[in-house]
């Protein structure tokens, strides 16, 4: 009776029972898979426990089947061995290494040399090589042959191609690195953007600061000493020129155009048409224009229609 698997070589199963329609368009038949027996076998029953049987349905699995004595040596191959190493010849007799693998010597880890030291199976997965050159990988299970008194005698090596899927696992340990290495260069990224953010902010913030501190005190002192209405448009400009770093607006102004901000700016200090006319160099009927437009984008009326005073608003959001 064949003992377990040993612990070490266990392999887990799917986890999943849908099959990828890309790795059953890779499968091929190795060989014609019909089992023909001689008519002279005898009963079906007799068929069955045939060893005429037995051996033809071991050419007809498509996955390799070798038996080697303890030695090593290739005794006996199934069909998909003789396809595999057809460019092989005389298999049987050498050694296994020399004959599947091109070397002189025995595979690294190989896991029949595991099953003859220790009796038990083993499962280890080696490069397939032909004619000198690497076709792909092989998981190998290597399953002791006992005779009646325990003795080793030799192993059957079972071999089936996973090339396809050594290759996709492949693939996708090297998409996990690559998605890796993009979450660092993401996280770097968004730790460098938060970085100037903050930078921006402590900039807006001293502007904001010397704006306060510098200019406006600058402004009330000229308005003492020079043309008040001068003053007040290159105060008007100034904060017009400072808003996108300041930003002290309420956003429902940033509907106004440069000229209806200067003309709001104004109002709000309480200055009538004639006397912004004046200031801007424009006629009273470009302001009073201005005025309209201004109501009209800041919706200035309630819902039974009443106005709303623009003077009130402006002091309010400005």
């Amino acid at each position: 009776m064949v003992s377990s698997v040993q612990q070490e070589d266990h392999i887990s199963p799917p986890q999943s029972d849908q099959v990828d329609a890309d790795l059953l368009a890779s499968i091929r038949w190795v060989s014609d898979p019909i089992i023909r027996l001689d008519p002279g076998t005898g009963s079906v029953g007799e068929m069955f426990q045939s060893k005429d049987l037995l051996l033809a349905t071991l050419n007809c699995i498509q996955d390799g089947v070798s038996i080697l004595d303890t030695d090593l040596n290739v005794r006996n191959i199934n069909t998909s061995m003789q396809y595999w190493y057809s460019n092989t010849e005389d298999i049987i007799g050498k050694k296994c290494y020399l004959v599947y693998h091109n070397r002189a010597q025995p595979c690294e880890n190989c896991p029949v040399l595991k099953t003859i030291g220790s009796k038990t199976p083993h499962i280890g997965i080696v490069k397939y090589s032909q004619a000198g050159s690497d076709k792909g990988w092989q998981e190998l299970f290597a399953i002791p042959i006992l005779d009646g008194d325990d003795t080793l005698v030799g192993v059957l090596e079972y071999v089936r191609d996973i090339s396809y899927q050594y290759k996709l696992e492949h693939d996708l340990n090297s998409i996990m690195e690559q998605y890796q290495s993009l979450e660092k260069r993401s996280a770097a990224i968004s730790q460098l953007l938060m970085q100037r953010k903050l930078e921006r902010e402590q900039l807006e913030e001293t502007i904001t600061q010397n704006f306060e501190k510098f200019i406006k005190p600058s402004l009330n002192y000229l308005k003492t000493r020079s043309d008040v209405n001068e003053v007040n448009l290159v105060e008007t400009l100034i904060e017009e020129i400072v808003y996108p770093i300041t930003k002290k607006r309420s956003s429902i102004l940033d509907k106004l155009s440069v000229r209806e901000m200067q003309i709001a700016l104004l109002i709000k200090e309480g200055r009538s048409s004639e006397e912004i006319a004046k200031n801007l160099v424009v006629s009273k009927k470009t302001v009073d224009f201005h005025r309209s437009n201004i109501r009209k984008k800041l919706g200035l009326k309630t819902e039974t229609g009443e106005r709303i005073n623009l003077v009130t608003y402006l002091v309010s959001h400005l």
